[in-house]
């Protein structure tokens, strides 16, 4: 990114600033949550790492500028379930007057909370809920990741590109994000004219895939498709090498932390995935947020999560910002026709309330250290 642009972008934050300083001399409450434990917790946590610092540093150039308006992120844990998914959101909207919601990290969880606030009107950003229908007549409800359909779009397209003919799908039944994306590469897959050699599943709770990738490797695939997290994706790859499956393997952004999860991480190099951001990118913005996420966590980013739950808590409070009101309805109008410099790409919204981006394909070296491949979007 130039320095002309980082300039004009501080420009205009700071004219806004100065605008609404003496509109709403007030602590301004948004609301969150996510898994903060249990098996996902994870992902919750590097959604509200990247949301807070996010929260922290538009505070800072408020107090610089002489505004009295300051942002409180109150983040909670929902432990991965539905019912408290829901119990959080009124919590946190009723009790504590957020006007916004950032969240929520699971899809199923999202599911629930995108009703709740769409019949509220309260604006929510989703930085990691990438299931189709989270948006779908929900005109109050915005993502600042890409979709489910989306990502098997893209790695069935990338597939195609490769010149690979025959592929095998592998996905967890018992979970939204993972039939999704195994319904979208299928059907992307025998469009691009690819034979679909075998589509298996199991459970998230599976240690053990050997039956499915035996069966999968019987009608020799030139690649299998893994909508799983890391964890799960992580025992798969060491199987189908026990079992001397030598093929690529794709996956979706819920893979990225699969490093973490592998001790021969030289089997990584068979792995490539679409995710939403690349953190080695060598970008000011990107340079900056990588900086300023270890000067506060004390970490490296791992998980791009973190970087687009940056982007929504930006979205959303710039979106405050420039309405120059908490107003429900004029947060809203502002996130549909605002335009928003995030770091992990500059957002508009389609009139599905999905940002217009391209998905970063990426892969491993024999280290285990994430490489940047190609920019692809779902033409």
């Amino acid at each position: 990114m130039k320095k002309t642009r980082l300039l004009s972008m501080f420009i205009a934050v700071m004219m806004v600033l100065l605008i609404t300083s003496s509109a709403m001399a007030e602590t301004i409450v948004i609301g969150g949550a996510g898994p903060l434990t249990g098996g996902a917790a994870q992902y919750g946590i590097s959604v509200e790492q990247g949301a807070q610092l996010y929260i922290d540093q538009i505070n800072a150039e408020l107090a610089a500028s002489g505004s009295d308006t300051r942002f409180e992120l109150i983040f909670e844990d929902n432990g991965g379930d539905d019912t408290e998914a829901q119990n959080v959101y009124y919590r946190l909207t009723e009790s504590k007057g957020a006007v916004a919601f950032l969240g929520d990290v699971l899809s199923s969880n999202c599911k629930v909370v995108a009703e709740c606030a769409n019949e509220d009107g309260i604006p929510m950003v989703t930085a990691s809920s990438t299931s189709y229908e989270i948006t779908t007549d929900h005109p109050t409800v915005f993502r600042t990741c890409f979709l489910d359909p989306f990502q098997g779009v893209v790695m069935a397209n990338y597939a195609k590109s490769k010149g690979y003919t025959k592929v095998a799908i592998l996905y967890g039944n018992d979970d939204d994000y993972s039939i999704g994306l195994a319904d979208s590469f299928e059907e992307q897959c025998k469009k691009n004219g690819m034979e679909v050699t075998a589509k298996e599943s199991g459970s998230f709770s599976d240690m053990d895939f050997s039956a499915q990738l035996t069966k999968i490797a019987s009608t020799n695939p030139e690649v299998v498709f893994l909508p799983f997290y890391g964890e799960q994706a992580s025992m798969i790859l060491s199987r189908a090498a026990s079992i001397g499956m030598d093929v690529t393997f794709l996956g979706g952004d819920g893979i990225s932390n699969i490093v973490d999860f592998m001790t021969d991480k030289k089997l990584l190099t068979k792995v490539v995935y679409c995710d939403h951001f690349d953190a080695n990118s060598e970008t000011e913005i990107v340079k900056k947020f990588k900086a300023d996420f270890k000067a506060k966590y004390g970490t490296d980013v791992t998980l791009s999560f973190s970087a687009t739950a940056y982007d929504a808590a930006l979205v959303i409070c710039q979106a405050i910002l420039r309405a120059g009101s908490t107003d429900k309805a004029a947060i809203v109008e502002q996130i549909k026709a605002g335009t928003f410099d995030g770091v992990t790409s500059t957002i508009t919204f389609d009139d599905h309330n999905d940002p217009i981006k391209s998905a970063f394909i990426m892969t491993f070296d024999e280290s285990g250290n994430k490489t940047f491949i190609e920019l692809l979007g779902n033409e």
